[in-house]
């Protein structure tokens, strides 16, 4: 792949390279957004096995162990 510095570009080279950025741009919003989602769903579980464990009087570690 040949790098062109800036002054070497001409409009179709800028397009380009225009499109391959917001493709990539694209790409990075969705990824932290499935992230951040992932992120939300691993606090519920994490909350939920902590109540659970609470109610039967036994440690995470404990109910994870036996009841999942």
């Amino acid at each position: 792949m040949t790098v062109n510095h800036l002054s070497d570009m001409n409009d179709q080279d800028i397009e380009q390279f225009i499109q391959a950025f917001d493709d990539f741009m694209t790409h990075a919003e969705t990824e932290i957004d499935a992230h951040e989602k992932w992120k939300e769903a691993e606090e519920y579980t994490n909350h939920f096995y902590e109540k659970k464990a609470a109610e039967l009087e036994v440690t995470v570690d404990y109910y994870m162990a036996e009841f999942l």
